[in-house]
């Protein structure tokens, strides 16, 4: 190939990868929009749960804290 040619073709891959990244993160941003209008926000308090154990002990978020407290995470499933 001529020096022009892959002067070329090193500019228009660049050029995709670039508009390729700047559609993605309007993608991402759009997601983000959506997912802040339903479900708590982050760091907002959680509502006062509990639940039976594999015991059959009652369990809730006070006594499931440790000294570093808790960490308690939804996993939305790809079927809602």
């Amino acid at each position: 190939m001529k020096l022009g040619q892959t002067h070329w073709l090193r500019f228009l891959r660049r050029s995709s990868i670039a508009l390729a990244l700047a559609i993605l993160s309007q993608l991402t941003y759009a997601n983000a929009e959506y997912a802040a209008a339903w479900g708590p926000a982050i760091g907002s308090k959680a509502p006062i749960l509990s639940a039976l154990d594999q015991d059959g002990n009652q369990q809730d978020l006070t006594s499931l804290s440790g000294s570093k407290g808790l960490l308690f995470v939804f996993n939305r499933s790809v079927d809602w």
